[in-house]
């Protein structure tokens, strides 16, 4: 509804200028050449005008639904860090680690010389950015 309203006070003011443009080219002695050159480059300057307005409204609300996503997702990896014990989770692969190199042992002889240690270093975490 708003925008309908600007919309007509635009199409006002854009005929008051057309009219203005007229009566002064009239005055000044102007062709009527020009005088409609003036009014057809107006009509096409206003129409852009209107829908870089438009393009710039879609950009701000895209832009809002970037940055909430952006909080969203912020929260989520929060959320995760809170869940995740870093510690626990490397005990757990070494312990993964030792039962398999263990069930390899003891199938066979010649398995159990192939068989390599695997060594598993806790590194730093490392923070994601915010």
């Amino acid at each position: 509804m708003v925008t309908d309203q600007n919309h007509s006070s635009d199409v006002s003011s854009e005929q008051e200028v057309i009219r203005y443009t007229e009566k002064l080219a009239q005055s000044l002695g102007l062709d009527e050449q020009n005088t409609r050159a003036y009014k057809a480059l107006s009509g096409q300057i206003w129409a852009l005008e209107k829908r870089l307005e438009d393009y710039h409204i879609k950009y701000v609300k895209l832009k809002r639904k970037v940055n909430l996503l952006e909080d969203e997702l912020e929260d989520e990896l929060e959320d995760l860090d809170e869940c995740v014990d870093r510690e626990t989770v490397v005990d757990l692969i070494q312990e993964i680690v030792s039962s398999i190199i263990d069930k390899k042992g003891k199938g066979s002889s010649e398995e159990s010389d192939s068989v390599k240690t695997i060594v598993i270093k806790e590194n730093e975490a490392i923070p994601h950015k915010q």
